[in-house]
């Protein structure tokens, strides 16, 4: 399957959510990340796509665009997953830490070049901690810069991957409300191998598809 829907990954690691998003049909642009080693594997994962290594804290949308050489049309979708370590259950969780407000860099630059839409992945805990603040945050700024956010937790074992593994997404569209299938047996499935759901582009709207 193929399709003209460009996407940036911003917190990219080695890639793995932008092969998701590639086996889905989607033109992966870039990935930026600070960690010298993931970017190193992700240029290998991603042959056709630029690479940034670099703290994003210090990165600008416009120099994304210029780049990439691309105007704000070009760019379809913009994903991603902050650093989550002051959200985990696993460490210390202060809503100061500073590994906390990465996602405003990734809310900036989604501000700024105002793709058609955006997929943000964290941990499960971010929803209830700190009485729900750390997540309620996150929704006004996303709602406060044009986009209706939704999220839901999903657990990968319940979509056809053998892993007990949690995480949060939120998915913002700028026209409607994107709906979260309930699980695995919602999705028509294109191929069988463990990896996460990613969302599809449609006209005017966003849908969820099973990639593997």
């Amino acid at each position: 399957m193929t399709s003209n829907y460009n996407v940036i990954d911003l917190f990219s690691g080695c890639g793995g959510f932008s092969k998701g998003f590639e086996q889905a049909g989607y033109n992966i642009l870039m990935g930026i990340d600070n960690w010298k080693d993931a970017i190193t594997t992700y240029k290998n994962n991603h042959e056709n796509a630029k690479t940034i290594n670099d703290d994003i804290t210090g990165i600008t949308g416009q120099q994304i665009l210029d780049y990439l050489d691309i105007t704000f049309e070009d760019v379809d979708v913009i994903i991603g997953g902050p650093p989550c370590q002051g959200f985990s259950l696993s460490g210390k969780r202060t809503l100061s830490d500073p590994r906390n407000i990465l996602y405003k860099s990734f809310v900036d630059i989604v501000n700024y070049i105002r793709p058609k839409a955006f997929v943000m992945e964290n941990v499960p805990g971010l929803v209830s901690l700190f009485k729900g603040e750390a997540k309620n945050n996150i929704l006004n700024d996303f709602q406060n810069i044009g986009y209706n956010v939704n999220y839901k937790i999903l657990n990968a074992s319940n979509f056809g991957v053998p892993q007990n593994r949690k995480r949060v997404f939120f998915v913002g569209i700028k026209e409607g409300t994107f709906k979260f299938p309930n699980d695995f047996l919602t999705f028509q499935m294109l191929h069988m191998a463990p990896i996460l759901f990613i969302p599809i582009l449609q006209v005017k709207k966003l849908s969820m598809t099973c990639l593997y």
